[in-house]
């Protein structure tokens, strides 16, 4: 539950010496929608008269992104039990959503602003303008799964089932990409490659002379349980990404020199993107297999 404590708003008013003190109170609730959802409006001083009108808008606690993100529809209709009402949609299009990924890395946090006009009885009865705000959180795992819902492909991860993206295995290779991402959003492809690259490879015993991730020896304990044919094509998965990743994103041309230097191997932003969703598919299935599940055949 979310409390938001709304005080007086004028310019002849101080919140801090201000004796006008309403509560909002709130859930979020996150499936297919969001939803602000129990929703409750009383005052300590019980003058609360009437609630005439209410906005709410909320931005992401972001210096990458500095607008309100989404648009809150309230409904004061809320506040009367016999309406019906009981809920605030919070709708995202694909813009908003396409916004929060781009900065995105993990949890959401959100300022949420209220302004409200309500009645209080004071000296009679008078209207004034009350205005709060407090900061919410959507977790990473409620995210992914309203994103499923909602049929969108991030930029990071691929639309799948909603099993897959609740899977601790899932999640774990999301957080181990988190530096390769980072250096994606900043616009460095070969490093990236190179860190997608030493993810995979922290799965291996590098250190037993028998070559890096590209090598099908490299994987010959890790997958030591597995049935044999089932054993070649993971072996095939892992050291046909992993030679991709080592080849262009870590190596450089050899075939070419440029004044007397080789050149990087040309790799554009869409297909470093395209690598860091492969690698996430790759590092999920791996902590799938160290987890104990390299038996099932």
């Amino acid at each position: 539950m979310y409390t938001i404590n709304l005080f007086e708003s004028s310019m002849h008013s101080n919140h801090l010496n201000n004796n006008t003190y309403i509560k909002l109170e709130f859930d979020l609730r996150v499936s297919e929608n969001i939803h602000f959802s129990n929703i409750m409006m009383s005052d300590q001083t019980l003058r609360l008269q009437n609630i005439l009108d209410i906005q709410v808008s909320a931005k992401l606690n972001s210096t990458l992104l500095k607008k309100v993100v989404g648009e809150v529809q309230p409904n004061i209709r809320v506040f009367n039990q016999s309406s019906g009402y009981r809920e605030w949609e919070w709708i995202f299009d694909s813009n908003d959503i396409s916004a929060l990924e781009r900065v995105r890395s993990g949890d959401l946090y959100f300022t949420v602003e209220v302004t409200a006009l309500v009645e209080v009885r004071e000296n009679g009865n008078k209207f004034i303008a009350v205005t709060g705000n407090q900061q919410i959180k959507i977790s990473e795992s409620d995210w992914i799964r309203f994103l499923q819902y909602f049929g969108y492909s991030t930029k990071y991860g691929i639309t799948l089932p909603a099993s897959l993206l609740n899977d601790k295995s899932w999640i774990q290779a999301y957080e181990q990409l988190d530096v390769a991402r980072g250096h994606m959003q900043r616009g460095m492809t070969y490093d990236a490659l190179r860190q997608c690259l030493s993810v995979i490879e922290s799965y291996t015993d590098v250190g037993n002379g028998r070559g890096g991730p590209y090598s099908p020896k490299l994987w010959e304990d890790f997958l030591s349980d597995i049935t044999e044919q089932k054993r070649d094509g993971i072996n095939g998965l892992l050291t046909g990404v992993s030679t991709y990743l080592n080849k262009v994103g870590h190596h450089r041309n050899s075939k070419i020199k440029d004044n007397g230097n080789l050149p990087a191997v040309p790799i554009d932003q869409y297909e470093a993107e395209l690598m860091i969703g492969v690698s996430h598919l790759v590092v999920a299935y791996l902590e799938r297999l160290s987890g104990g599940n390299s038996n099932e055949n």
